[in-house]
């Protein structure tokens, strides 16, 4: 509990910089198919390649090494995801990501006659057609403080061009896992501790608002066979009141739930399901050898663009 106390002081203190509403926005779209699978949970899923992201305590005891390609619509289409994550390392435990944000064929549009007002005779027209681009790396290390205690940090790196301007950003996450025991894992993730910087050629600069991820897990094995289940709930806390875009809202602070499930009913086959703030998400996973294929599905919300998709190929070691 001591850590958590300090994870949350860091929190309320960091609140008081300035700081821009959804500056940090390209670095919450999270990468890992069975994560969005199971309701957008991970803190406590050392199974997932993406680990490293969720929270990178979580590497001092992931049990494989191995590498993910993922590719992802949100919004039926309208935003692609691509992703590489891999795992590795023996003694010292590491990971590297690469995420890719794109929308394609933006219009720009200006009017037939810019050095006149609009008017019927004077309509807008397409000008131009362009497209933006984020590209976030991501490093992870973790170490063991204890038996059950396990802390992580990723730094982070991106480049973003938006309609012909571009940007460059940094910033880090500090993870904690904890094995509570019999079964039970609990889990933290400050993510932008230290106010994450993106910085555009204009001299312009934006701040990301900290925000703390916390998630309960439990693994157990059900049945006579032996059956691998994990459940986690998180609870994404944010500082730069969101009001009723979130599921609570108190003051500055407002919260997202998200809760999962998946059960291994044989080796080579994982079902997974969840509910990700507001809306229904399943998926499944199958294994070959060291080859993995997985499925995720994300219906959409009343209020959302549509739904979303993920598939992801990957290979353990």
């Amino acid at each position: 509990m001591r850590y958590i106390q300090i994870i949350l002081a860091l929190l309320l203190l960091a609140t008081a910089l300035q700081a821009e509403k959804y500056a940090g926005e390209i670095f919450q779209l999270a990468p890992g198919v069975q994560n969005q699978a199971m309701g957008n949970t991970g803190l406590t899923n050392s199974g997932s390649l993406a680990a490293g992201w969720w929270n990178p305590a979580l590497l001092a005891v992931s049990p494989d090494s191995g590498v993910e390609l993922m590719r992802s619509e949100h919004f039926e289409g309208l935003l692609q995801q691509n992703q590489i994550s891999a795992v590795f390392g023996v003694k010292t435990r590491a990971s590297l990501q690469i995420n890719h944000l794109g929308i394609d064929r933006i219009k720009l549009t200006q009017l037939e006659n810019p050095a006149d007002t609009l008017s019927n005779e004077n309509r807008p027209v397409i000008w131009k057609t362009v497209s933006n681009n984020d590209f976030i790396l991501y490093g992870s290390l973790a170490r063991s403080v204890s038996e059950k205690l396990q802390l992580g940090l990723t730094p982070k790196l991106a480049y973003r061009n938006l309609a012909e301007n571009y940007g460059f950003g940094f910033g880090a996450d500090l993870g904690l896992l904890w094995e509570v025991g019999s079964g039970f894992l609990a889990a933290a993730n400050l993510r932008d501790f230290f106010s994450t910087q993106v910085i555009w050629e204009n001299g312009t600069r934006e701040t990301a608002i900290p925000n703390l991820d916390l998630e309960l897990g439990y693994q157990a094995q059900i049945l006579k066979q032996d059956i691998p289940v994990h459940v986690a709930l998180r609870a994404q806390v944010f500082a730069d009141d969101r009001g009723a875009a979130s599921n609570f809202e108190a003051g500055i602070f407002s919260a997202d739930l998200h809760a999962g499930v998946s059960v291994r009913p044989v080796p080579a086959l994982n079902v997974m399901a969840g509910w990700d703030a507001d809306c229904f998400t399943a998926g499944l996973g199958v294994n070959w050898h060291s080859l993995g294929l997985d499925y995720a599905w994300r219906a959409g919300a009343s209020d959302a663009l549509g739904s979303s998709q993920r598939l992801s190929l990957s290979y353990r070691w």
